[in-house]
C-alpha cells in the first residue's frame, strides 16, 4: 500500500505483486492561501486524511497488506518544536511567498554554485528560501524549531516517531549536497541552523520500521507490517514508468506536468540559468528534468471558466479544432514559470487571437500550450543527455486520449500509456516490493509491474506543423520574457 501526498489530495493504493492496481482511496485536501502567493497545508489534515485513506484500503482488502509504504510532493516545508508538534503549517511547492528571499539567497551565496551544490534551481519554491522567510518573519517560531521537516517526514515522525526523510526529498530541498550526500553546513550556517536541525537521511527503499498496537489501531493494519520509507512523488513517477534506461522520460500531466530521465551519473546544466534539475533517485541513479507549473491547472482553468466544469466537453471541442489551433497559442504561465524560464512574475497569454477562434481552438491551444511548454524542457534537457526515443505518460491529463495523441505528435516520438495513472504510488509499491526480496532487483520488478497498455504514435503530417508551432511558441515566449516579464537574476 502506498499513501500519495499530492499537491490537492492525498491517496491510498494497493498494488498486488504483478502491478495492478486492487483499490484505491482519495480525499481532496484543501490548500489555504491567506494571502497572494501563499500556499499553505495544515499537517494535522494531512496527518489525518492520510489514515483515513489507508482505513479504507485496509478494510477493502480485508487487511492483507505486505507493506506500508509513501510517495510525497516535493520541495514542502515546515517547523516542529521539541515535542514534535507544528510550529507553522506546510509551506507546499505553490508557496512563493520568498521571490525577496530567493533573491536574496542566489545573490549573496551565488545562485548557479548553489545549483551546481545541490541540482536545485534557487527559486521561492525552494526550502532555503522559505526558510530564510520564516527566519525573518517568523523569528518567534524560528528560534523555537527543533527540526525541519517535510511534509512526509511529518507523517513518519507521527506515525513512527522516527525523525527520518528519504534521499529524494532531501536532494530536492536546496539543503543538500548531493556530491558530498550531507545537508550542506554552509547552506545550514547561511540560514542560521545546525544541522541538527535536519532528518537522518536513508534511501527510499529502507525499512524504517514497523506496524506497532497503536498505529494498527488507527489504521487497522496488522501488526508487524514493514513501514518502507519511500520518497518525492516526481521520482518515483520514472520508477512507477520504468524509466530506468537511457532513451526512455516520463511525461506527467497532474496540477502541475514535468519531463524526467533516468542518469546514472549526475548532470547539471552548463547554462547559469540553471534550467532543469538533478535529484537522487536511488542507488547511483539520478532523475534529471523540468516541472512547469500549470498543465492539468491550465485544463481545469479553462474548463471551470468557460466549459461550465465539463471535461468532457474539453475534449470534445478540442477535437473539433485543426492542430496548431488555427495559429492560435496559450502560453500556460498561469502561476508564472518554473523549468526553463524560471520566472515567477511570467503570465499566461493567448496569442494571435481573430474573430475567427472559438470554443474549439481555445480548447485546443490550452492543451496544445500545456504539451509545448513540456517540450520546451525535452529540448533543453537534450542537449545534455541522450536523445529520448520514447515517453511514457500518466497523471490525471492522461486519461485524455486527444493530449496523448498531441504529446506524441510534438514530442515526435511513441507515447505510451501505462496500466495505472498513479505512477508515483506505483514506484513506491515497487520500491518496497523489490526491498522485502520478491524481485531480483529494481528491473526486474519494472518487469513485471510497470505495464504500458496504449501506444500512441506520431503522425507525420501532425508533425511537421507542431515543428513549426513550437518554433513560433519558443519566439513568442523568449519575446515576452524579454519585453514585459521580469525574469530572476542568474
Amino acid at each position: 500500500m502506498s499513501v500519495d501526498v499530492g499537491t490537492t489530495n492525498v491517496k491510498a493504493v494497493v498494488f498486488d505483486l504483478e502491478g495492478r492496481q486492487v483499490f484505491k482511496s482519495s480525499l481532496r485536501c484543501p490548500v489555504y492561501t491567506p494571502a497572494e502567493g501563499w500556499a499553505e497545508q495544515d499537517p494535522d489534515e494531512v496527518l489525518n486524511r492520510s489514515l483515513k485513506v489507508v482505513r479504507d484500503c485496509v478494510k477493502a482488502v480485508d487487511g492483507r497488506v505486505e507493506a506500508l509504504t509513501f510517495s510525497a510532493q516535493l520541495y514542502s516545508v515546515m517547523l516542529v518544536d521539541r515535542d514534535g508538534s507544528p510550529l507553522t503549517r506546510i509551506l507546499n511547492w505553490m508557496d512563493g511567498r520568498s521571490v525577496q528571499e530567493a533573491s536574496e539567497v542566489s545573490e549573496e551565496m551565488d545562485g548557479y554554485r548553489l545549483y551546481r551544490k545541490t541540482g536545485c534551481h534557487i527559486s521561492s519554491m525552494m526550502p532555503v528560501a522559505k526558510l530564510l522567510w520564516l527566519k525573518r518573519h517568523r523569528p518567534e517560531r524560528f528560534d523555537k524549531a527543533f527540526k525541519v521537516l517535510a511534509m512526509k517526514d511529518y507523517l513518519l515522525h507521527r506515525l513512527l516517531g522516527l525523525y527520518v526523510t528519504d534521499r529524494i526529498i532531501a536532494s530536492a530541498s536546496s539543503l543538500f549536497n548531493i556530491h558530498e550526500n550531507r545537508w550542506d553546513p554552509e547552506i545550514a550556517e547561511f540560514l542560521g541552523l545546525s544541522l541538527d536541525v535536519f532528518p537522518t537521511v536513508v534511501e527510499p527503499d529502507r525499512v524504517v520500521g514497523e506496524v506497532d498496537g497503536p498505529l494498527s489501531e488507527r489504521t487497522g493494519l496488522p501488526k508487524g507490517v514493514p513501514v518502507v520509507c519511500g520518497g518525492g512523488d516526481g521520482m518515483l513517477q520514472n520508477i512507477g514508468f520504468g524509466i530506468l534506461e537511457p532513451g526512455l522520460a516520463a511525461s506527467n500531466i497532474g496540477t502541475s506536468g514535468a519531463i524526467r530521465v533516468t542518469s546514472n551519473r549526475i548532470i547539471l546544466d552548463k547554462s547559469r540559468r540553471a534550467r532543469f534539475f538533478c535529484h537522487a533517485l536511488i542507488g547511483d541513479l539520478w532523475c534529471i528534468g523540468g516541472a512547469i507549473n500549470s498543465a492539468g491547472l491550465s485544463l481545469e482553468w479553462f474548463v471551470d471558466r468557460f466549459l461550465d466544469g465539463d471535461f468532457g466537453r474539453f475534449e470534445a471541442e478540442a477535437s473539433k479544432a485543426e492542430p496548431g489551433s488555427r495559429g492560435l497559442i496559450f502560453l500556460p504561465y498561469l502561476l508564472g514559470e518554473r523549468a526553463p524560464l524560471w520566472c515567477p512574475e511570467a503570465k499566461a497569454v493567448f496569442y494571435g487571437l481573430t474573430l475567427n477562434h472559438g470554443i474549439p481552438e481555445l480548447s485546443r491551444a490550452v492543451l496544445e500550450g500545456v504539451i509545448l511548454a513540456l517540450n520546451h524542457i525535452k529540448r533543453v534537457l537534450e542537449a545534455h543527455v541522450p536523445p529520448v526515443r520514447e515517453v511514457r505518460t500518466g497523471g490525471g491529463g492522461a486519461r485524455i486520449a486527444l493530449l496523448n495523441q498531441v504529446q506524441a505528435d510534438v514530442f515526435q516520438v511513441p507515447v505510451y500509456l501505462t496500466a495505472t495513472e498513479e505512477g508515483s504510488a506505483l514506484g513506491a509499491a515497487i520500491l518496497a516490493a523489490e526491498a522485502l526480496g520478491y524481485y531480483r532487483g529494481l528491473k526486474d520488478a519494472c518487469k513485471t509491474m510497470v505495464k504500458p497498455v496504449k501506444v500512441f504514435r506520431p503522425n507525420p503530417e501532425n508533425v511537421r506543423k507542431y515543428r513549426r508551432v513550437f518554433e513560433r511558441y519558443l519566439r513568442l515566449s523568449d519575446a515576452l520574457l524579454r519585453l514585459f516579464f521580469r525574469p530572476r537574476p542568474p
